[in-house]
Formats: C-alpha cells, structure tokens, sequence
C-alpha cells in the first residue's frame, strides 16, 4: 500500500516552478522572470468510486480548506467518516488561494494514490503526486530540503571591515549572534566582489541578531566598519540530495580537476529544478534544462528533477507565449520528453505529459510558412546562440529544431500506440524543403537564411543536422 499526497497533474511544479522564477534579486531589487507565468489551480476536487465489501473509515487531510462528499452527504476535512458496504462515490474539495490544493487520504481501503481523480471543473485528470510527499505529517506546499551547518574558514580585516570566506561556493541562509549593534552584509563569488560596497549583486543592510536571510549564493562576505572576529556566522545550505552516480578518473590532473568542479557546478544548480545559475538569474531555462538532461544521464541520473523541469517550463494546457518567450526552447521542450524517455523508459511520463505536448506541437505548426518552416512573430525571440548569424527570414538552424521535434512527437506518439501519420506528413515535407532551400551544394554545408542571399555560414544548422541524424559528417564539408 502506497499513500501519497496528491494535487492536480503538474501543479505542484507549475507551483514551484512560478515561486523558483520569483527568486531572483539584484542590487537590491527583486527582479521577477520576464515572461508569462502560471501558477496552480486554486479550487480543485478529487474523485473516486469505491465498491466497498465490508466497512471501513478514512480520513482526509489537508492544509487548506474543504470538505468532502460520499454520496452527496458533506463531512468535515480532518476528521474520520465510515463508510459501510455497497458502491459508494467520494469527492473531496480544498481550495487556496494562496498555495497548492492538496489532500491526503488516510485509510486501510480508502486512500490517496495515483489511481485518484482530480477536476478543475474544466478537465478531469489522473492526479498527481511525488515520492517527496508520502507521510501524513508532509505538506507539499514545504518542500523537505535538507539543511547542513557551514562554518567559516577565515576572518580577515581589509578595508575597515570583516571579509569573510566560506572556501567554495554555496547556497545558503544567514543568520548572525552575538552582535552590538545592526551591520551590513555585501556578498561574493570572488573576494573582489564581497569587497565592492556599490556595486556586489547582493547587499543587504540593518541586520541584527534576529534577522533570518534568505537562501543567497556566495563565497565571500564583506561587512564594512565592523572588525570584530568574535561574530558567529551561521550558513544553512540548503537543498535536495543528489547521488552522484558516475566516476571519471585519469591520468590527467587537470582533467580531473575539471571533471570534479563541473559535477560540483551542476548540483548546485540541479535543485527541485535545473536552473540558469543559483548566483544570478536562478529562473528555469528551456534551453539549459535541455542541456541539463543529457548531463544527468552520466551523473545524477535523477528521474524526477526531470519530470518537474519539463512540467514547470511547460505550465497548463494552453500555450499563452513560447517557453521563455523563447521559439527554440519550445522546440527543445518536445525534444526532450523523447530524450528523457530513452534515459528513463516512462511510458507512463509520456502518457501524462502527451496531451499538453500535442497542443504544444500544434501551437508550433501553426506558426509555420506553406514550405512547412517555422519562423518568429512579434514578440517571439529566434535565440539559437548568441554568436553572429543571418537571422534574417527562416533560418536553418531553427528548421532542424522542428524536424528533430516532429521526430519526437512521432515516437513518443508511437510508444503510446497513437496514430502519428499528420506529424510524419509534416516531418516529410520539412525535410525535403530543408534541403532544397537551405543546402549549399558546392560549400558542402547549410547556410543559415535563403532569404537573405547572403549564403552566410555558421556552425549551428550543421551542428545539429549530424546531431539529429539528418545528414551524415562525411556530406559535410566545413
């Protein structure tokens, strides 16, 4: 018997992943992500029908508020309800305004698993639910990060105040004892940076032995006009386990070095989702979180921090913009569904995650030209890289993006043994039109716009055409 807290499919990452956008400050300023953002459901009801053949008593829990149903007859959240014999239909409903409806079923036959339903009033779907979130006493609106005490390893005296170094970089909260009076704290990845007063990403002034810091990253504080060593520091890191499963050794030092410190790197900014950074931005990225999967497979090969990511760049159902106002995150976004099913074999990921990846699919067809290539509208962002490109008109680089999404779709549409042949007709018809306008015969490569009459041509379309098994390196010849 599995229990679980439950809520509506995807809920809990859209959730999270709209307070994960909201995390970012900067000089002082709180700097929300700049892109269309959902949060959960608000009022949802969960539903089930039971045969019962002897009685039994449930109990449902939750944080929020509701109540419950069995056949139309209202009991009270948090208290327990008999239920004798026969068929008997159970509805359950909590609502927030604030925070993620969930519930937690109690019970020897009546209890929340996966086999619950939940309805928004709009769609009726399986529910969702995380191993996070299997006890009684959890609350999924808290995630259980763990939390481990870091100390100092020096206090230095420079510049009329206290630098302090952590000796590598962390992501933690602050807490301060054993002060006279409030002080200033400036934050650093570098020494230089902590040092700099005017211009350090992070400042934070009038702290006092209460105060509480929120999670930061940093190596370095710097606390001007005040010299005292005796200050006691307290740095909670704060996160989720991650096992690194791989090994790299080799003769190499260096080699090594490098290995180590990019696995170091990736954890830190592989949380309850991948992240830009935990220093700068710390928003959830398509174009990075696409990278991040491939990484993962030879490191952590951590199943779910995939599964959130995919789920909260994606939101509901309805595609309101690009993910990160991004055409090619978008692209990637399918890609790597199939990508995350040939690390994991989840077919039942693809079965949940299908219909918000049909309507994606679709939203991206319809922004392409009678040729079949998608392009860029107003207010959408052609990204690829930030290296210099002819970005005018289609672009080629895009086009192999679409065709390695159509490809995704039509295997993961297979997997579930669902009729693809309109995507395949679509995938056909892409591919010969890549070849015939983007192809340069004599330079042996593809050029970046046939519109421009440029000819111009970058690493980026050629790159991914061998990728993506579209053209074999020996017809390439840049």
């Amino acid at each position: 018997m599995k229990k679980y807290w439950i809520w509506y499919p995807g809920d809990f990452e859209i959730h999270q992943g709209m307070l994960q956008n909201f995390t970012r400050e900067e000089r002082g300023m709180a700097w929300p992500a700049y892109w269309y953002v959902d949060d959960c459901y608000k009022n949802i009801k969960f539903e089930r029908v039971y045969n019962l053949t002897e009685s039994t008593i449930f109990k449902v829990i939750t944080h929020q508020k509701g109540y419950i149903t069995v056949d139309g007859n209202k009991f009270r959240v948090n208290e327990d309800i008999k239920v004798d014999v026969g068929e008997h239909e159970i509805v359950v409903y909590v609502f927030s305004s604030n925070q993620l409806p969930t519930v937690y079923i109690d019970g020897s036959v009546i209890y929340s698993d996966g086999n619950w339903l939940a309805n928004n009033y709009v769609n009726k779907r399986q529910v969702g639910y995380n191993k996070l979130f299997k006890k009684i006493t959890d609350d999924p609106n808290k995630i259980p990060y763990e939390r481990v005490t870091l100390n100092p390893q020096t206090f230095t005296v420079k510049n009329n105040g206290l630098l302090v170094d952590f000796g590598k970089e962390i992501n933690a909260e602050l807490s301060f004892s054993k002060l006279a009076h409030k002080i200033t704290v400036c934050y650093g990845e570098s020494e230089t940076e902590a040092l700099d007063t005017v211009k350090c990403c992070y400042k934070q002034s009038n702290i006092s032995n209460q105060t509480k810091l929120p999670k930061r990253a940093f190596r370095y504080l710097f606390i001007p006009e005040f010299t005292d060593r005796n200050i006691s520091i307290t740095a909670t890191n704060v996160f989720l386990p991650l096992k690194n499963v791989s090994q790299f050794i080799s003769d190499n030092k260096l080699m090594n070095d490098i290995w180590n410190i990019s696995i170091r790197t990736f954890k830190l900014c592989s949380d309850l989702f991948y992240i830009d950074g935990i220093k700068r931005d710390r928003w959830i990225w398509g174009g990075d979180a696409y990278q991040d999967n491939f990484i993962n497979q030879y490191s952590f090969f951590d199943e779910d921090i995939d599964k959130r990511t995919i789920i909260a760049l994606r939101g509901h159902d309805q595609v309101q913009q690009h993910i990160n106002t991004i055409v090619d995150y978008s692209l990637l976004w399918i890609i790597s569904i199939y990508n995350h099913y040939e690390m994991t074999a989840d077919k039942e990921f693809i079965q949940t995650i299908m219909p918000r990846m049909e309507i994606m699919m679709d939203f991206l067809l319809k922004q392409t030209n009678e040729l079949g290539f998608i392009y860029g509208r107003d207010g959408d962002w052609i990204f690829i890289d930030w290296s210099e490109m002819d970005k005018e008109g289609t672009i080629a680089a895009e086009q192999m993006f679409l065709l390695q999404s159509l490809k995704a779709i039509i295997a993961c549409k297979k997997i579930l043994g669902k009729d693809a042949e309109s995507y395949v007709q679509q995938f056909e018809k892409l591919k010969q039109n890549i070849l015939r306008y983007f192809w340069n015969e004599e330079k042996g490569a593809f050029i970046d716009s046939y519109e421009s009459g440029k000819n111009n041509i970058t690493r980026h379309a050629n790159i991914l055409a061998i990728l993506f098994d579209f053209i074999g390196k020996a017809d390439c010849k840049i």
